[in-house]
Formats: structure tokens, C-alpha cells, sequence
């Protein structure tokens, strides 16, 4: 009897393990469910290689498993019949270079001794990577998972991804080998390189573009967004604040075909350069501050000790509070108990040639009106400035630490109902006649955190409002934030459900929409002189623009 409810115990674990495989085709137990089993094999008096060999039975007998191995058939089928063959080209182009594969695209992750271009086959990537700061001499890269179109890190070199297992398997029998990448919309070739002469140049004079920080900012208090400047708040909010006057003005503009270019965007104020040197300074902490400011300036990688100096600083950073004058005066500008998010606006980011894009902290869902919760989460976006990332990112585009400088971007937090990222350049093609557009369901972390899927993708002519549907979502879950929920700066992820998304079954909303972000893109090129990146969200029937940068060509 014991030994059969065991039986019976076992299959439910297996049952439990075989429902969390992390992907179709791939038989892995979830290891909470792995670990119970083993432990209820051993209560019973189960050998341990008994229990395994029955869970592994178990889960491929089992038709999850089957459904899955049948689904991973289809779609290699589905994949040869459009002639896919399982890449997907975000920036099209022809390279040539040494393959090299490494885990994630961080700085430092290629050998100091290796020479020459180099085409990096990166095995996972969040979206957010600065592909310099890993290495200039990298010409050409092959992601081995699904990426946003429009995500930052697939800007500027020939980028390809491909989650192909066959074809993966050939990639990775090829590293340490000279080859050339060919990426355009007919397909891909990766191929051995005869000539290495066929490989392109890598501009290595990039230019920080960093300047000092005022030192007499702080003494500014809390800045309105409308007379944020570069010199004060950094870039972002400086950008941000020219949305807010273009906003009004946006109003106004059509494109040829009628359709209007209006947004809106969030409310907000600037805690300016300089705070955070005033609040280390009444935590007497400043002396401390510059000795590991000094030391992480050329501390190695080696031995982990960087990561340590960083861990020091960050710590340090954390534990800073604001004064209570600058709480007050921010809870004096929003509505009472406003949710709020607060950004990073440094000085060594959103410039062109470094976006910095993701690489410093943004907090969610936060309020003046609990200051002890507002003041940590200034401090942590803060802290981001030291990050190991961070540091070795400067490094790379050789800013010195001690130049760089964060502002901090407070701003009324929205509820979207969907987010955005627009490039009014297509990445994929350089055609200046439309704008390319990815939209997911929910807060916009979907679309830069590396969330696995695809967003709804369109793209909407500039002149003619001409809109095509390129791409439809499948992001599993979407970020929300409950407003019956605390400010605690938490978020919510919840399960999508695309039988109730208009962007997915409505097509005359799906077209209004694109021309829409089609017209506002346009607007804003023109308006800022250059290409951009634009990120924004859809709440009910408004557009908000949160950011805009120049796009990286």
C-alpha cells in the first residue's frame, strides 16, 4: 500500500516537473518538483537512481512532453517552408571576422589577446547591452534567442539571431574560426572567410561626450521638467523636458493624410546634478566615497576584485537619504499620493554614440508621501552608477569615473495599456519613408528587459500612412501595476490573454494606432533634427512619449 501511494506520489511530482519545461522540445524538470521527488524516493526507502530513472520515464511517457517534441517538428517544418531556416535579421549587412561565442555581451567577456574583428555568438542578451563596451573590434553578432527588433542592442553592427537547434549546433562547430556574415532580407550565410581582408574596420575613437557636473547644482533644490538642461539634469531630462513643450505643439500637426501627430507627456521634476555629492557629505561619508571612487578608476577584473569595490560603493550609495526639503518640495508638485517613478538622467547617457540604454536603475511605483520607501529608491537609481556594467562600460568608451554624474527624473507613473519603441529610421533597411514600431502589452520593462517573445510589430509610411503588420505578440506575460496595490515599488506579472487585446484582434484599430505613433514618430525626426528612438505607452485613448534619443545609425 505505501509503495503504491509512493508510485502514485512520484507520478504527481513527475506530472508537476513536466508541465515547467523552460522550453518546447526540452525535457528539464523543474528542480523544486526534481528535489521533492528524490526526497519522497528516499522517505519510501527508493534507491536514488531508481527514483531518477522512474521521474525521467515518467515525463517522456508523458503527453506534454510528446505535444512538445511534435510542436518542435512543426515548427522546423513551418520554419523550411517560409525558408527561414530559424534566423531573424534585426540589422542586415556583411562582416567578416573571427566567431567567438561567449555567454552574455559584458565588458571584458572577450580575451585581451585576441586581434582583429570579431563576430560574437552571444548565447543569451537582455536587450539593453552596449555591444562596445564588450569589445570595439566586434563587427558582426549572432544571438542565440529571440530579441525585439527595436531593442537597443540591436543597432549599429550586422545582427542576426537564430534559435535554430540544428543550425546553433553548426554555428558553435565553427568558433575560433575566420568567417564571414552575410545578413540581408533574402537570409543569412555565415560561412569560412578566404580573406581576411574582408573584414570591416571598427571606428575606435567613439568620444565620451561626458562634461562634468555643475557643482553649484544642488543648491537648484528640485528643478521643473520645463527648465531641465543638459548642464543640470543630464540629457534624458533635458530631452524629456522638450517633449513636454512639444507636446503642446503637437497638438496642432497632421500628416498629409489627416492623421495627428499628438502626444502627451508625464509630469515630472529633477533632483539635479550635485544631490547625491550634498547627501554624502551630510552622511559624512564623502571621504569614504572617493577612496573607492579612486580605486575602482583601474582596479582589475582579475580575482573578482572590481566586483568587490563595486558592491562597496553601491552599498555606500544606497544608504544615502534625501533631505526632507527635497521630498517636500516633490510631494508639493504632484497630486497627493501620486505614483511615481524615478529615473536615472546621467551624464553619460542618452548622448550620441552612447546610449546607455537600461543601464542604470528606473523604480517604479513610488510616492513622496512615504518618504523612507521614495528616498531608498532614489538612492538605488543612484547606486546603478556603480554597477560592475557600468563601470566597465565607461571604461571602454574611456570616461573616467569620476566624471560621471547622476541627476535623478521623477515623473507621474502611468498605467498603459500598452508600451512602445519606435526607430524613425528603419534599422533593418535605412528606408527614411516610415517608421518602425514594436508594442507590447502592459509597462514597457516587456519590451527593454529581454522578456522572452515578440512584440506586435508595424511599420506606417511618414507621407502616406501606409501600414503594415509585420509581427504579432506572444509575450506570455505582461507588467502591470495594480493601483489598489501599495507604492512599495513593486510590479505585477501577469498572464496576457490576446483574445482581448484590440492590437491584436481589431485591424482597424491595429491601423489607426500605427499611423498614429507613424505621424508622432515623423514629428519628433523632425523636430529634433535626427533620427530617433522614441519610447512611449497607449493609455485609453492618449499617447505619452516618456523618452526620445538619437537613434544610433
Amino acid at each position: 500500500m505505501v509503495a503504491r501511494e509512493g508510485v502514485r506520489s512520484l507520478r504527481w511530482f513527475c506530472f508537476l516537473g513536466e508541465t515547467r519545461f523552460y522550453s518546447l522540445g526540452e525535457a528539464l524538470v523543474g528542480p523544486v518538483q526534481r528535489m521533492k521527488a528524490l526526497m519522497l524516493g528516499k522517505a519510501l526507502g527508493i534507491p536514488e537512481n531508481s527514483v531518477r530513472t522512474y521521474t525521467e520515464a515518467e515525463i517522456r511517457a508523458g503527453v506534454i512532453f510528446q505535444v512538445s517534441k511534435l510542436c518542435t517538428l512543426l515548427l522546423k517544418a513551418v520554419r523550411i517552408g517560409l525558408g527561414s531556416q530559424g534566423w531573424d535579421v534585426l540589422v542586415p549587412g556583411s562582416v567578416s571576422g573571427t566567431l567567438v561565442q561567449v555567454e552574455s555581451i559584458v565588458p571584458g567577456s572577450l580575451p585581451s589577446t585576441l586581434a582583429g574583428p570579431v563576430i560574437l555568438v552571444v548565447n543569451r542578451a537582455d536587450g539593453d547591452e552596449e555591444v562596445s563596451t564588450a569589445g570595439l573590434s566586434i563587427t558582426g553578432v549572432v544571438l542565440l534567442q529571440e530579441l525585439p527588433h527595436l531593442s537597443h542592442l540591436g543597432e549599429k553592427i550586422v545582427f542576426v539571431t537564430c534559435e535554430d537547434e540544428e543550425k546553433v549546433s553548426d554555428i558553435q562547430k565553427h568558433a575560433g574560426k575566420y568567417m564571414s556574415l552575410e545578413a540581408s532580407s533574402s537570409g543569412v550565410n555565415l560561412c569560412l572567410s578566404s580573406n581576411d581582408r574582408d573584414a570591416v574596420s571598427v571606428n575606435k575613437n567613439l568620444s565620451s561626450n561626458a562634461s562634468s557636473a555643475a557643482k553649484d547644482c544642488a543648491s537648484l533644490g528640485v528643478i521643473p521638467l520645463a527648465k531641465a538642461d543638459e548642464l543640470t539634469s543630464g540629457a534624458k531630462a533635458a530631452a524629456c523636458g522638450r517633449l513636454a513643450s512639444l507636446a503642446a505643439e503637437s497638438n496642432k500637426v497632421h500628416i498629409d493624410n489627416g492623421v495627428p501627430a499628438s502626444f502627451r507627456v508625464p509630469a515630472g521634476v529633477v533632483i539635479p546634478f550635485g544631490s547625491m555629492d550634498l547627501a554624502l557629505e551630510e552622511n559624512r561619508s564623502m571621504k569614504k566615497f572617493k577612496s573607492l571612487l579612486g580605486k575602482i578608476e583601474t582596479e582589475g577584473v582579475e580575482n573578482n576584485a572590481l566586483d568587490k569595490l563595486c558592491k562597496q560603493l553601491q552599498l555606500l550609495v544606497s544608504s544615502l537619504e534625501l533631505s526632507d526639503d527635497i521630498i517636500e518640495s516633490i510631494r508639493s508638485m504632484f497630486p497627493d499620493d501620486e505614483r511615481l517613478i524615478v529615473r536615472s538622467s546621467a551624464n553619460v547617457e542618452d548622448l550620441e554614440g552612447m546610449s546607455a540604454a537600461g543601464l542604470y536603475e528606473s523604480i517604479p511605483n513610488v510616492s513622496p508621501s512615504n518618504p523612507t520607501i521614495f528616498s531608498n529608491a532614489v538612492s538605488r537609481v543612484w547606486a546603478s552608477l556603480y554597477t560592475r556594467r557600468a563601470v566597465l562600460s565607461r571604461r571602454a568608451f574611456g570616461i573616467s569615473q569620476k566624471d560621471a554624474t547622476m541627476a535623478i527624473l521623477v515623473q507621474e507613473m502611468l498605467l498603459p495599456d500598452l508600451s512602445f519603441v519606435l526607430h524613425t529610421l528603419s534599422p533593418a533597411d535605412h528606408d527614411h519613408s516610415y517608421v518602425a514600431a514594436e508594442i507590447a502589452p502592459g509597462f514597457g520593462e516587456t519590451l527593454v528587459s529581454g522578456t522572452r517573445g515578440t512584440p506586435w510589430r508595424v511599420s506606417s509610411g511618414k507621407f502616406d500612412g501606409t501600414v503594415r503588420t509585420l509581427a504579432f505578440a506572444n509575450f506570455s506575460k505582461e507588467i502591470e501595476i495594480s493601483s489598489t496595490y501599495p507604492a512599495d515599488g513593486e510590479v505585477l506579472h501577469l498572464p496576457v490573454d490576446y483574445s482581448k487585446k484590440p492590437l491584436t484582434v481589431d485591424p482597424k484599430y491595429r491601423q489607426q494606432l500605427a499611423q498614429r505613433l507613424g505621424a508622432l514618430g515623423h514629428f519628433l525626426e523632425q523636430k529634433f533634427g535626427c533620427p530617433q528612438d522614441v519610447e512611449g505607452c497607449v493609455l485609453g485613448e492618449d499617447i505619452y512619449v516618456v523618452q526620445a534619443r538619437p537613434q544610433p545609425l
